[in-house]
């Protein structure tokens, strides 16, 4: 999977972002596409996705517990006695 395609030739191009390179919204990044060896910049948009769900626990429905919490809300409870 890519992360963009270059401007000139179309190729597609990863961006290694292991010592930060392209993780900054504010700064303008140089690429040099390795199919055509042309220069082209690039910036960076970051978003996030949000889910929403039911939680019927939250509005007088019991909760689903299991050992670690609540499986729908995420509600803690000690672990009673067996």
């Amino acid at each position: 999977m890519s992360d963009l395609n270059c401007p000139y030739c179309n190729a597609e191009i990863e961006i290694f972002q292991d010592d930060g390179h392209g993780t900054d919204e504010s700064e303008i990044y140089r690429e040099q596409c390795p199919k055509c060896e042309k220069y082209f910049t690039f910036t960076v948009a970051i978003s996030f996705d949000f889910t929403a769900d039911k939680a019927d626990c939250l509005n007088g429905a019991p909760h689903r517990f299991s050992r670690v919490g609540c499986t729908v809300c995420g509600e803690k409870t000690p672990l009673q006695p067996t």
